[in-house]
């Protein structure tokens, strides 16, 4: 498809998909939030309507007027959108906030390894939040009655919030300390995390036990390239954890390149199962994180052809009211593939939602050159 007619699609496509995340219950804040909001930035980008925007810089002013009573799962909290919002509006207390943030984010304690642990009860195999109307809704809270504790825990998720949030904030304001927690964040995750042999990433780790759970879910190595690719993106060249950190993407890129689905382009929901379903937000991923590398000179242009691939699988899963269909529900941990494979799909959230709009922005950055 030309370019051009590509531009325009993405931007027939983008305010149904951001209206649907307008609509979103958000929590303030909860997993995955941080690309909701950075999907709804780039929508203002793809489309001019600052409405978008607006709406993330009113969310999180919101946030900063109740930062003394902080959420269970502010660690969470979209810290790029806080800062990119910054960038945007000039707005010196969301700098201030960012700051404030950063500090919180800092004072979490540390595994032996390294990494920050941010979630010390997490609850194993949790259901996710469906609507009563959803045919597994029944299923799913019975199941909830089995539900284990699994202490402490480093998530893959985590990639995504912290090292990008500090890397770019580091850009913004020069200082050092913040060079220094995104690169702490970023390797201490990627060695827990890294599967030396199958060059992907695991779910979590499990301090009670000092292992991965030994499933390499496919949103997860989503999560994991884009903590990557957005923290390198802003830590000076000369950074030894910049060659670290993209030799594991590469490697990672490899390993996604060789799992693509030949006939559809999407990606297996536990990427080396072929028994799981095809998850449609990995698609979304890819995109984004393959036409952000290849931009910057990271991948060659020879991952041209697995982006197109991706691009082609998500678009043909978006519906006419912007809603890019099998997206599965908040996936909560396991040790089990099972758990994985019989996670309900079809949810609007911005995990799905989100990373539709990243991916659009970025490829439409790639092919503008």
């Amino acid at each position: 498809m030309p370019s051009e007619e590509l531009t325009q699609r993405f931007i027939r496509i983008a305010p149904g998909a951001a209206d649907l995340l307008l609509r979103h219950p958000w929590k303030l804040w909860f997993w995955a939030d941080s690309i909701g909001l950075e999907g709804l930035l780039d929508a203002t980008e793809l489309t001019g309507d600052g409405r978008y925007a607006g709406y993330v810089y009113g969310l999180l002013k919101a946030w900063q007027a109740r930062r003394e009573y902080r959420s269970k799962f502010d660690y969470t909290a979209p810290g790029v959108a806080l800062v990119r919002v910054y960038e945007q509006t000039g707005d010196p207390a969301l700098l201030a906030f960012a700051r404030e943030h950063a500090d919180y984010l800092a004072g979490f304690r540390r595994t032996q390894g390294g990494a920050y642990m941010r979630y010390e009860n997490a609850a194993i195999e949790l259901p996710p939040e469906l609507p009563e109307d959803h045919p597994d809704f029944a299923r799913t809270a019975e199941q909830a009655r089995h539900v284990t504790n699994g202490g402490p825990c480093v998530f893959v998720d985590n990639m995504h919030f912290d090292g990008p949030f500090y890397a770019r904030l580091y850009a913004v304001t020069g200082e050092d300390r913040y060079r220094q927690l995104a690169v702490e964040n970023l390797l201490g995750s990627i060695e827990l995390l890294f599967d030396e042999n199958a060059n992907l990433f695991y779910h979590f780790w499990q301090e009670r036990v000092r292992r991965p759970n030994g499933v390499l879910w496919g949103r997860g190595n989503g999560w994991a390239m884009l903590g990557i690719l957005h923290t390198v993106a802003f830590l000076p060249e000369s950074d030894t954890a910049r060659t670290t950190a993209l030799n594991v993407f590469r490697r990672q890129a490899d390993a996604l390149v060789k799992l693509q689905d030949a006939a559809t382009g999407d990606w297996h929901t536990v990427l080396d199962d072929p028994d799981s379903y095809l998850e449609t937000s990995i698609a979304a991923f890819v995109v984004d994180g393959f036409s952000m590398a290849i931009r910057h000179g990271w991948l060659s242009r020879d991952y041209l052809p697995t982006v197109e691939r991706a691009l082609a699988a998500m678009l043909t899963h978006v519906e006419p009211n912007g809603k890019l269909a099998g997206v599965s529900y908040e996936t909560f941990p396991s040790t089990r593939r099972e758990h994985y494979r019989q996670m309900p799909r079809d949810a609007v959230v911005p995990w799905g939602q989100g990373p539709l709009l990243t991916a659009m922005r970025s490829y439409q950055k790639l092919i503008d050159g």
